[in-house]
Order: structure tokens, then sequence, then C-alpha cells
């Protein structure tokens, strides 16, 4: 218990260095750095974030490569504030996020500066302009993250998806990667310390994670969908199932049925 009092003394010490380290480059890089220089920086400033945090990154397949050309919307499972760096250490993005984040000491002001498009989660009117902003960059070229469940889960299950953003890549005719995100435990079985939901604090959160001696997160890429000729529901609906399906296998391992499971991952339509 004492060693990982200090081990989160030591973390939490380099970890708030990190974040000034990062606004520091924002103010002194992001201005003149290009698109694809500040992509670089991100995507180094996350790698070393989860290296500091003692979070091993895998990604699967392990000769995956994200299509450059074109615009495409990534869609993940939502589990961590982890997600959005563990996402960014692989294939930096522009991200859709809850206002709640700006609040954040510090991460609030750098995910701002990284260009990232914010949503008021129970506001109609939001989601259709939020939809709207994506689409133009979906036809610029860039690449976007969207988590549809629309919050957090302990990573045992999915919530339905909210189909209402995928408008964007229908309307852009982009192309939309799903991702499954686990965050597995060494002997099997999902980590409950790096799940950040429900009533727990970031505060928390930080300190369950940084207490680990070690933790590790996958990053699995399934197959691409084009959504020429679809709606946005039946995008979403392909999207929810293939990451449904993928970590039902996991499921089984825990002991739970895959077909129970993915009975409470039924997309949402709104």
């Amino acid at each position: 218990m004492q060693a990982n009092k200090w081990l989160l003394c030591w973390r939490l010490g380099r970890v708030g260095v990190h974040l000034l380290y990062g606004c520091a480059q924002i103010l002194l890089f992001f201005g003149r750095a290009s698109r694809t220089q500040r992509q670089a920086i991100i995507g180094r400033w996350s790698r070393q974030l989860l290296h500091i945090c003692g979070m091993r990154l895998t990604v699967l397949p392990q000769d995956m490569a994200v299509d450059s050309t074109g615009g495409r919307m990534l869609v993940a499972n939502h589990i961590s504030w982890l997600d959005i760096f563990a996402i960014n250490a692989v294939v930096p993005m522009r991200f859709v996020a809850k206002e709640d984040i700006l609040g954040w000491p510090l991460i609030g002001w750098l995910v701002a500066r990284a260009d990232t498009v914010f949503i008021r989660r129970s506001c109609r009117a939001s989601a259709l302009a939020v939809a709207d902003t994506v689409a133009q960059v979906l036809r610029e070229g860039d690449r976007v993250a969207v988590f549809p469940e629309g919050t957090t889960t302990d990573g045992a299950s999915i919530k339905p998806f909210k189909s209402s953003l995928f408008q964007a890549a229908v309307n852009a005719q982009a192309t939309v990667q799903p991702l499954a995100l686990r965050y597995p435990l060494p002997q099997g079985g999902r980590n409950p310390a790096s799940a950040y939901y429900d009533d727990i604090t970031l505060w928390q959160s930080l300190c369950a994670v940084l207490q680990q001696p070690q933790s590790q997160v996958e990053v699995h890429f399934l197959n691409p969908i084009n959504t020429h000729g679809l709606n946005r529901q039946q995008v979403c609906q392909q999207a929810q199932m293939q990451i449904a399906d993928f970590l039902a296998q996991y499921r089984i391992i825990e002991g739970v049925n895959a077909e129970t499971w993915r009975e409470l991952s039924l997309y949402d339509a709104h």
C-alpha cells in the first residue's frame, strides 16, 4: 500500500509537468504549425502521457494503417478519459466531446486547443449544429472521432449508440471506422480501475489509474463502413453491431452469454 502511495505521488507529479509541457507546446508551436505538424505533436504527447500513467498501448491488427486520403469518422465505445489519448496516440484527430470537459483543470484547456468540437448532449439544436460542423471537417479531408454512446460505461457492456452524428458521415459520404476499446487485466477480464463512469470523479479515476503498477489499453480496428447509399440509422447500427459482436467474445470469457450481452447493445435511432 505504501509503495502504491509513492507511485501515485510520483506519477501525479509527472502528469502535472506533462500537462504544463503540453500547454507550452500549444502556446509556442501550434499557431504556426501545419495540420500534419499539429497531429504529430498531439500523437507524441498522447503516447508520452500513456507511458507516464503506466499504460501499455496495444493496437490490433498490428499492421493496421488508417487511410489518410479523404475524411474519415472513427467511432468507438467509451470507457475512460484515457480513450481520447489512446486513440490520439495511434491516429491523431479531432474529437467530438461533451462541453463538461472544458471544466477539467488544464486538460480542458488542452483539449479545446486541439480543435475539439464540443457538444451539449441534452440539446438537439447543438447536436444538429455539430453534425453540420463535422460534415464540413470530413469534406475537407480531416479525421474526426466520436463516442456515439454519449457517455462512459464500466466496460462490461456498451450503451445504445445515438445516430445523430452519423448524419455528418452520410452527408459527407465519408468512411466510418469502428474501433473497439478494451482495458484488460494481465490475467484476463476487464480492468475496473480504468473505467470512468457514473459518480466516479475525475480525481478518483486518475488516482485509481496511477496507483496501478502496470495497465493496458487495447485499440482494435474493425471493418470500415462505406456510407454510400446508407442512412444514418443503418450506419449507426452497423457500427454498433461490429463493436458489440467483437466485445462479446470477451464477455464469453468472463462467463456472460454473448447473445444476452448483445441484447444490451441495440442502437438508438435518436
